[in-house]
């Protein structure tokens, strides 16, 4: 008879967590005079995933949360040829100090009552600001036009690439990446077709990984504060060069093939200086680590 109790019990709060939770629908439609769309986006908490699907909508938001824990935003306004949409989720406050905890160590875990699915289409370009609190995010960019774009992990844990082994469908001006304590991981970077990587990391991690040499030079500035930068390598016919700033006394490690040129600069097997690929890193570390793996 304890048994059946405690089996109901579980069941009516089931079914409270459950009434307690609010869907949510947002959308933008598309306006023909609309050339680009600006997208902004701050998840306080929570797991967000944006991926490309067919569609006539640029932007398609569909999630659900508990009022009573966080609270969502969204917005637009056309100036000329440009659509800004934001969209924002923060808390309330009202969640105790355990539950918390338990997001801030469990970044890497998906919040069920906190989760949001962000589509994006095929059919315009877009600059993207992605701002992450705690939690954990998906960002999947293969086959869609991306002229710019900003993700930034306070405490979480955020993955981006081009999954679909798609590349970037315009060039990307510039790709800047910032992490505090969480951890940021890119996936197939060399599909982005970025001119230009900006990365920051304080405490956190964050790994580049280039499946394949990519079709154009790119241009990396990163500076590694007490975290940790990993680059993964193809293992033939990606042309790099390294400049290294403030190595004496911290980890820094390349893998086999390389050779130093000049003082903390250094070339792999591949490398020429009129490359059309080059790829150009330029690092400043501090107190944290620095990791080349060539696959």
């Amino acid at each position: 008879m304890q048994k059946i109790f405690v089996l109901l019990a579980l069941s009516m709060i089931a079914g409270l967590d459950s009434r307690a939770q609010t869907q949510e629908h947002f959308k933008v439609k598309d306006i023909e005079t609309v050339e680009s769309i600006h997208f902004f986006l701050k998840a306080a908490s929570g797991t967000c995933e944006i991926r490309t699907r067919k569609g006539e909508l640029p932007i398609n938001i569909m999630g659900q949360h508990n009022k009573e824990y966080s609270t969502c935003e969204f917005g637009e306004e056309t100036e000329g040829e440009i659509k800004r949409a934001w969209f924002k989720i923060a808390d309330t406050g009202k969640e105790d100090f355990g539950s918390k905890l338990s997001k801030i160590f469990g970044k890497k875990k998906t919040d069920e009552s906190n989760y949001w699915n962000i589509y994006l289409t095929d059919q315009k370009p877009y600059r993207l600001d992605l701002n992450y609190g705690v939690g954990k995010a998906y960002v999947d960019l293969s086959n869609i036009a991306v002229e710019a774009c900003r993700i930034n992990s306070g405490n979480a844990h955020v993955k981006v690439g081009y999954l679909s082994m798609e590349e970037n469908k315009t060039k990307m001006d510039t790709l800047i990446v910032s992490v505090d304590l969480g951890d940021v991981e890119i996936e197939n970077l060399d599909l982005a077709n970025a001119k230009n990587i900006l990365a920051e990391v304080g405490i956190g991690t964050l790994v580049m990984d280039f499946n394949n040499a990519p079709s154009e030079s790119s241009d990396i500035w990163a500076r590694i504060g007490a975290g940790s930068l990993y680059v993964n390598l193809p293992q033939d016919d990606m042309p790099v060069i390294i400049r290294m700033k403030g190595t004496s006394y911290n980890k820094f490690k390349l893998p086999k093939g390389f050779r130093q040129i000049s003082e903390n600069v250094f070339v792999n097997g591949s490398y020429s200086e009129n490359a059309s690929n080059l790829i150009s890193f330029n690092i400043d570390l501090s107190m944290g680590s620095v990791l080349f793996k060539a696959d």
